[in-house]
Order: structure tokens, then C-alpha cells, then sequence
């Protein structure tokens, strides 16, 4: 029997059986379910820094630096915006399979990804 493609890009496969990230293969039986979850990715350099300029905040010569250093980080922060990802629930636990800024991608791809499961189980009860 040949797969039904529900989505396919460069990184991205999604078929009535199986959803495959790059080299990572999911079978859809194994998916309870797919949501779009929104992540927030902070770096520990990111972090590092606003720790730094809150502590030089407490001293008075270093103070401009540390509220200097502690804002590059916070508008940094700000500037990167939020993450997307593609969040499967199966007999393992949660996952986040693919991780992108683009809202709209990752909403296809679980889009995509429900309407395999749905396909996958409606052939099973056919049987």
C-alpha cells in the first residue's frame, strides 16, 4: 500500500503511518496526540548577563554597566521572540519534535500530523 503524504518539506514527513523529523521516526500509533506549544528558549549566556548586571547594580562605580548589560540582555530577550513546537504526547511521554519561530509552519505540521492519526485509526476500525 502506498503512503499518503500529509505534509512533506526538506525536514518533514508526515504519512498516515509514520511522522519523521529530520532522522527521527515516529510510528503514528504511538502519537496520543499533537499540540502547538508555545516555548520560550532562554541561553545561559542570556541569563549570565542579566545575573551580572544585577549584581553590578549594586555597586555604585559599576552600576551603569550592570543596568547596561542586564538591559542588552532583557531587549535581547525581547527581541527574539517566541518559539513554536510541535509537542506529540505518546507512551513515552511529551516531546517537542520540531521547534521553529514560524507560528503558521508548525501549525501545519500538526495539523497535518492529526489528520494522519485520524486516518491511521479509521483504517484500523475498518479492519
Amino acid at each position: 500500500m502506498k503512503e499518503f503524504r500529509f505534509f512533506e518539506n526538506s525536514t518533514v514527513i508526515v504519512t498516515q503511518t509514520r511522522f519523521i523529523v529530520e532522522h527521527k521516526v515516529v510510528e503514528i500509533k504511538n502519537i496520543s496526540s499533537a499540540i502547538v506549544e508555545p516555548v520560550r528558549t532562554y541561553s545561559r549566556v542570556q541569563i549570565g548577563f542579566m545575573i551580572a548586571g544585577i549584581g553590578l547594580t549594586l555597586f555604585e562605580k559599576s552600576r551603569i554597566l550592570g543596568l547596561v548589560l542586564f538591559s542588552a540582555a532583557l531587549v535581547y530577550t525581547l527581541i527574539a521572540g517566541p518559539k513554536y513546537s510541535v509537542r506529540i504526547n505518546t507512551n513515552s511521554g511529551k516531546t517537542d519534535s520540531l521547534i521553529s519561530k514560524d507560528k503558521q509552519y508548525i501549525e501545519q505540521v500538526v495539523k497535518a500530523i492529526n489528520s494522519a492519526m485520524w486516518i491511521y485509526y479509521l483504517m484500523m476500525a475498518a479492519r
